[in-house]
């Protein structure tokens, strides 16, 4: 798998199998995100793997309140020129399971940072997702919990008087779903020219990477 592969196919894979993900494996995906970008080359970002089902019941109960939260909040208002559209059906769906079926998902990384420090932690759980898709692995990145930010801290045994905090949760396990070229709008919809919201006169009419390149 080529470098642009990895980048155009590593699509959120919410729907994951319960088959068990060894030590080893998470050993090697955590070994590679710790190779990503990281502020002033100091490793301000910590992770508490999870594999307890009764803690993980406890965290799907959070989550799922998180998402009745998420999809309650008033919508933004109306903008004529968001080229984004109205929620993908597909994606409502896949999230919808997760959050019915988080206890049995296989292994739940925590990102852990410090507050103000998401340019360390962020780029590193990035880097392990797109790790787990050069496996063979499935996996998403969420915040969702942190609607619940001390509960969540809790459950994962982040001291109350501590300074670290839950970042983001990534979910890992074999995708029940396809790999493939995740569709968005072209991206000189979304890209302004020296100043916000001057388009760039440029065009992207199809993807610089297809499968059959």
């Amino acid at each position: 798998m080529d470098a642009l592969e990895l980048l155009y196919t590593t699509r959120a894979m919410r729907r994951l199998a319960p088959d068990p993900v060894d030590d080893e494996t998470i050993a090697k995906l955590l070994d590679a995100a710790m190779r990503g970008p990281s502020g002033g080359n100091r490793m301000r970002v910590r992770f508490v793997v999870v594999r307890d089902r009764s803690t993980k019941s406890e965290l799907q109960t959070l989550y799922a309140d998180g998402m009745k939260q998420l999809y309650s909040a008033p919508a933004p208002p109306p903008d004529p020129n968001d080229p984004a559209g109205p929620p993908d059906p597909a994606t409502v769906k896949t999230a919808g399971w997760l959050t019915e079926n988080l206890v049995d998902v296989p292994v739940l990384i925590f990102v852990v940072g410090l507050p103000g420090f998401g340019s360390t932690s962020f780029p590193i759980a990035w880097q392990f997702c797109l790790a787990a898709r050069a496996c063979g692995l499935g996996t998403t990145f969420t915040t969702v919990l942190r609607f619940h930010q001390e509960e969540t801290d809790r459950l994962i045994g982040i001291p109350e008087d501590s300074d670290w905090e839950f970042h983001a949760m990534i979910p890992v396990g074999k995708p029940l779903g396809n790999w493939g070229l995740a569709k968005r709008p072209p991206v000189n919809r979304f890209t302004y020219d020296e100043t916000f919201g001057n388009l760039v006169d440029w065009e992207v009419d199809q993807p610089c990477w297809n499968p059959a390149s």
